[in-house]
Order: C-alpha cells, then sequence, then structure tokens
C-alpha cells in the first residue's frame, strides 16, 4: 500500500510540475535486456522504462533552483523500504541564493569534491572508491543527499567553501561538516579539505586534489578515514586510498574525434597478492575509457574496469545514435570476466546497496532516449 501511494504521489508531483514549470526537461528511456545469468543458466528478457524530470528556474536573477525527479529501479519496490524509494525518486531539490559576498546552496543535491568520473579519492562527501557502477549510464557517479553549504570566492577561480550534513539517523550528536579550499598554483589547481560524518561510527576525512595540463588534462587526489576511537591506525592507514587519472581529445579530419580516458585507484595498504580481490581492499583498479564519434550523431564507447592482480575485468560496449534531435537510438553489451571469486566474474554476485545481492549476468541492451 505504501508503494502505491509513493507512485501515485510521483504521477501527481510530475502532473503539478509540468502544468507550473515553464520550461521543464524531461527525459524518457525505453530499453529492452537480454541476458544470460551463468549461475543459474538462465536466460531472461525485460523491459524497463524509465523518466527523469528536471524542474530548474533560469539562470539569471541571484536565487536559482532545481527539482529532479526520477523513476526508481522496478526491483526496489519488492525489496526496499519506502523511504529507500522516496530517496530514488527525489534526485534532486535545492536552491542556491547570490549574496554580495557569499554563496549559499540548501537542498539535496550534489557537491563536487575531487576530481575524476569513476576513482575519485576526493570524494569524501559520497564515496568514489568502489565498483558498484552501471558502466551504461552517463553519469557513473551521481549520488546526492542533504546538506547547506556557504560558498566564498577569494579570487579568480579560488574559494573557500564550507558545508553542513544532517544527521543520517536524527541524532544531533551525528551531524557531519567540513570544508575545502580551492586555489591555483602557477598552473596547477590545488585543492585540499577536511569532512567528519557519522557511518555507524564517527570518521574524520582529509583529502588533497591536483590537477593540471600536460598535453592531456591530468588529477591526482589522496584521502583518509581516521576513526574516532579503536584501532585507530591500522583502519586509518587501510583506508588510505590514491586516485588520478589522464583525459585526452584527439581531433581528427572531417569533424571525428576520440576521447582517452585512464583512472587508477590504489590503496597501499591492500591485499597485493596475486589472487582473488575484494571491492573494498582491491589495491589496485584501472578504469580505460575510449569514446569515437565519427560524427555529431554518432559515438561508440567502450568502458572497462580492470582488477590487475586477480586479471579480471568489467567491460561494456555502447553506442548511441542520435537520430532526430532529442531521440536516440541506445545499445550496450556488457560482460564480467574473471574466474569465480574474482572482483568481476560471471559466477559471482554482487551487492546491490538497497537491492541485496543480485547474480552478474551477461546481457545486450537495445532502447532508445527521448529529451522533450
Amino acid at each position: 500500500m505504501v508503494r502505491k501511494s509513493l507512485l501515485l504521489s510521483l504521477f501527481l508531483i510530475i502532473a503539478l510540475s509540468l502544468t507550473a514549470a515553464e520550461n521543464p526537461v524531461v527525459e524518457m528511456q525505453l530499453l529492452s535486456a537480454f541476458s544470460y545469468t551463468p549461475n543459474t543458466s538462465q536466460w531472461n528478457e525485460t523491459m524497463a522504462p524509465s523518466l527523469s524530470l528536471s524542474i530548474s528556474s533560469g539562470r539569471s536573477g541571484d536565487v536559482r533552483g532545481e527539482v529532479v525527479l526520477k523513476t526508481p529501479d522496478l526491483m526496489l519496490f519488492t525489496t526496499a523500504s519506502a523511504s529507500d524509494i522516496y530517496e530514488e525518486i527525489l534526485h534532486k531539490a535545492y536552491f542556491k541564493v547570490r549574496f554580495p559576498s557569499v554563496r549559499l546552496t540548501a537542498g539535496k543535491t550534489r557537491l563536487s569534491w575531487g576530481d575524476g568520473i569513476l576513482f575519485n579519492a576526493g570524494d569524501v562527501l559520497y564515496g568514489s572508491n568502489d565498483t558498484s557502477v552501471t558502466l551504461t549510464q552517463s553519469e557513473l557517479r551521481n549520488e546526492t543527499g542533504l546538506l547547506v553549504s556557504l560558498n566564498y570566492p577569494l579570487g579568480f577561480f579560488s574559494f573557500a567553501e564550507a558545508v553542513v550534513l544532517p544527521s543520517p539517523d536524527n541524532t544531533i550528536e551525528h551531524m557531519g561538516g567540513g570544508a575545502r579550499l580551492y586555489t591555483t598554483v602557477q598552473e596547477t589547481k590545488v585543492e585540499a579539505g577536511y569532512l567528519t560524518s557519522y557511518e555507524s561510527e564517527r570518521l574524520h576525512k582529509p583529502y588533497i586534489s591536483l590537477q593540471g595540463n600536460i598535453g592531456p588534462d591530468w588529477y591526482l587526489s589522496s584521502s583518509l578515514a581516521i576513526p574516532q576511537s579503536g584501532a585507530i591506525g591500522e583502519e586509518t592507514l587501510d583506508s588510505w586510498v590514491i586516485t588520478g587519472g589522464l583525459f585526452h581529445i584527439q581531433y581528427l579530419e572531417n569533424d571525428k574525434n576520440v576521447s582517452l580516458r585512464m583512472e587508477f585507484l590504489t590503496r597501499p595498504a591492500g591485499n597485493w597478492e596475486a589472487e582473488s580481490q575484494d571491492d573494498k581492499d582491491c589495491p589496485l583498479l584501472l578504469y580505460p575509457e575510449v569514446v569515437y564519434t565519427p560524427s555529431s550523431s554518432l559515438s561508440w564507447s567502450l568502458r572497462t574496469i580492470i582488477s590487475p592482480l586477480d586479471l579480471s575485468f568489467n567491460a561494456t560496449f555502447g553506442v548511441n545514435w542520435a537520430v532526430l534531435e532529442g531521440f536516440s537510438l541506445l545499445g550496450f553489451l556488457s560482460a564480467p570476466v574473471g574466474e569465480k571469486g574474482d572482483l568481476f566474474s560471471w559466477n559471482n554476485q554482487v551487492i546491490h546497496p538497497t537491492i541485496g545481492p543480485i547474480d552478474e549476468r551477461i546481457s545486450l541492451t537495445i532502447g532508445a532516449s527521448w529529451i522533450f
């Protein structure tokens, strides 16, 4: 009954929003997935529609806001709580206010700390150090959360920012907060910050992030998660994460281009044995990405997460063809490759943060996307 009420509320919100908003942006996707699960020797076919509604104010003026609603994964309705479903539906709801000397942001949104589209040790707010992502998504990391932040400009490409996080369990002692300083030293961006948050225990997370250009763009981040009690030294060393990457676009003749990206994540205190690895302490991960764009309407992509120590990987080959303005045809072929027990293997189970264990599978997904 609760889940039906949530769906009804979602439809009502969408209807009212479309009526009230001047320029809402709606993205619809209809994807059909054909998959094979080696664990059960079972073939499956699922068709899943998805909808995203973005309502934002104009960019002029001192007050701006945005609301983004998304349809949740249909599997959530059988396993997740009502609050989890609500969090999935209300993806963003925030406003920004520009005062003479500071900028205020409040609501549910995402702050971008550090650098990296998949691996980012500087992302101490949400965490970008795992492999539980869907490589078919345009945004690999899009988690949001409630916060209040103040941004104080210090000059050209330089600012200080403070953030306050609500308690995850309504206990005032479990509120979080932090700050960062963003500036440039010659031609290098330097970002350093600190966050304290409660995640079953109080953690203190300092980080530093650098970015520059040596032909390709480069970026490097490092962070720690220091517990307030217990085996502080050992747990701090285990939490040490370093990430980095290179990104370059090579322009070709006739408006063609190839974009190349290579990111890495390393945990110096992880398990460096050449054996099956676990996502929580895997010492080395690589993320190569290649996108070839032969025309303005067509792109081919290959995204791969590699675990070098157990020689396993998860790869997704994709194509996006913009047939008409706002209308695209999509296709993806995804497969985890490795032995049973490796970080990636089609004989493994992965743990979804809200759904629970899911059998790995080989899948072919085709469909369409419409933005209007």
